[in-house]
């Protein structure tokens, strides 16, 4: 049992030292790419009304939404087998993961109040 959890956890770590994590906060008016270990900031641009990322097969994406206020963000995600899915995250000052393993395209929607129903 022992020789199983620890070639279990072996698998694990060579998982995680393996995948490249990209990191990516988006704010009202600015993309900024840093570096996920150091937070170094790498780039620094202006905001669009779409921004779209590519996450390739074996990397991790690393999204902070930080608008600083109440706000919510359209999230479309184009997987490489031709699926997608659609949501609307907080973005007030919220972090998701992508998943491990699956390439992507995700395209983030500009912020917006919600709508009160």
């Amino acid at each position: 049992m022992k020789n199983i959890l620890t070639i279990a956890f072996m698998l694990v770590c060579a998982t995680i030292s393996a995948q490249d994590t990209l990191c990516v906060m988006i704010t009202l008016d600015e993309i900024i790419d840093f570096d996920f270990e150091t937070s170094e900031v790498l780039a620094r641009k202006p905001a669009s009304d779409v921004t779209s990322l590519r996450v390739d097969s074996g990397e991790v994406m690393c999204l902070h939404l930080y608008d600083d206020k109440r706000r919510f963000r359209d999230v479309t995600v184009f997987y490489d087998d031709g699926d997608h899915t659609h949501d609307v995250f907080e973005s007030k000052d919220d972090v998701y993961f992508s998943p491990l393993g699956f390439g992507m395209s995700i395209e983030i929607g500009k912020a917006k109040k919600r709508k009160k129903q």
